[in-house]
């Protein structure tokens, strides 16, 4: 099974299906409320439009690799795909 490891600043780690995007969703919603960001906040530390970070967080966007490794960056989450750390 392919499984999407993310991990935050205090080492809380979830393990996902990939084929279960809404969980990397709630994972990034969840995050950002911890980090005490805005959706908008976000987007403007992402350099992205606000509506981008709501899609996301509402599973009616997909973000790609470069969107997901940024968020991970700003963030502070980890992740990891199959045993292989990104």
């Amino acid at each position: 099974m392919d499984a999407i490891i993310m991990k935050n600043e205090n080492k809380t780690e979830v393990t996902i299906d990939v084929s279960k995007r809404e969980h990397v969703a709630s994972i990034i919603q969840t995050a950002r409320v911890q980090k005490g960001l805005t959706q908008q906040e976000l987007a403007d530390r992402m350099g992205c439009q606000v509506q981008t970070i709501n899609k996301i967080e509402n599973d009616r966007y997909s973000p790609n690799a470069d969107i997901l490794y940024l968020l991970c960056d700003v963030l502070g989450l980890t992740l990891k795909i199959g045993n292989e750390k990104i």
